[in-house]
C-alpha cells in the first residue's frame, strides 16, 4: 500500500505542477523569510554537501546553491526536478545541483552529506520512521537534519487545506505530523540527538513586505514560550552523534 500512496501522491504533483510553482517557487516576502528562518536554524556552510529532501522546484534548494553549498535535490517528481534544474542553470557555473528523482523511502546513502533539509516534508511521508532512518544513515557524524513542517497547532491551516483547491486534506492528511512533541520524538527515535524545536511564521503572511519592522516582531513573537507554539511553522533540528 505504500506504493500506491506514493504513486497517488506523485501523480497529483505532477498535475499540479504549475499551482505549486507558484506557490512554492515565488519569491514572496513571506516565503523568503520562512526559508530564511529554517536555514538559521540549519546554518549551511560554504562548501557543505546538504540534501534538500523534496526539493519541489526550489524553494529551499535555491538559496542553499547561491550560498555555494553542494546540493542534491531529491524529490519524486521528474517533471519538477526539470524546473528546478531550469533554475539553477540560470544561475550560471556556480550553480551546483545533483536532482535525484527517487522516493525518500529508497534513498541509499552512507555518510555523504554534513546537512539534510526538508520544508514542507515529513507530513507527506507514508513511513517516516524509515526515512528519517535513511536520512540518518546519510549524515556523516556530527551532521544535521533540519525540517521545517505546517504547525496543526495553528488555527488557520484548516480552512486553507479545505477549501484550497490544491492544499486538499486528501494530499495533507498527516498535517498533525507537525505538532512539536512528533517531530521531536520522531527524530530521538531514529538516532539524532541533541534535537531541538523552534518556530516561525507568527507575523501574518499579508504583512511581510509591508512592514519593515515585521523581521524585528517575528523575533519578539516566536521567543515568547506561549505564543510561539501557534506560529503557522514548527522547526525541528537534530544532529548524528559524533565520532
Amino acid at each position: 500500500m505504500s506504493g500506491d500512496w506514493i504513486e497517488s501522491q506523485k501523480n497529483h504533483f505532477d498535475r499540479e505542477l504549475d499551482d505549486y510553482a507558484v506557490m512554492y517557487g515565488a519569491e514572496t516576502p513571506f516565503h523568503e523569510a520562512m526559508t530564511k528562518r529554517l536555514l538559521e536554524v540549519a546554518r549551511p556552510l560554504d562548501g557543505e554537501r546538504v540534501l534538500d529532501l523534496g526539493c519541489g522546484v526550489g524553494r529551499v534548494t535555491l538559496p542553499l546553491v547561491k550560498a555555494a553549498c553542494r546540493v542534491t535535490g531529491l524529490d519524486f517528481s521528474a517533471v519538477t526536478l526539470e524546473v528546478l534544474s531550469r533554475k539553477v542553470s540560470d544561475l550560471g557555473p556556480a550553480g551546483d545541483l545533483e536532482a535525484l528523482c527517487i522516493e525518500a523511502e529508497r534513498l541509499e546513502a552512507s555518510e555523504e552529506f554534513e546537512l539534510a533539509v526538508g520544508r514542507g516534508f515529513l507530513h507527506h511521508l507514508r513511513d517516516p520512521a524509515a526515512v528519517l532512518k535513511r536520512v540518518h544513515e546519510a549524515l556523516v557524524p556530527g551532521g544535521r537534519a533540519v525540517f521545517m513542517d505546517p504547525n496543526p497547532l495553528q488555527p488557520a491551516w484548516l480552512p486553507l487545506h479545505l477549501f484550497h483547491p490544491t492544499l486538499s486534506m486528501w494530499v495533507e492528511r498527516y498535517l498533525w505530523r507537525g505538532f512539536p512533541g512528533w517531530s521531536r520524538q520522531k527524530l530521538a527515535e531514529s538516532g539524532f540527538v541533541n534535537v531541538r524545536l523552534a518556530f516561525a511564521g507568527l507575523v501574518p503572511p499579508q504583512l511581510w513586505g509591508r512592514m519593515k519592522s515585521a523581521p524585528d516582531i517575528e523575533g519578539l513573537l516566536t521567543a515568547l514560550p506561549g505564543l510561539r507554539r501557534l506560529a503557522l511553522y514548527t522547526i525541528v533540528r537534530g544532529e548524528k552523534k559524533g565520532p
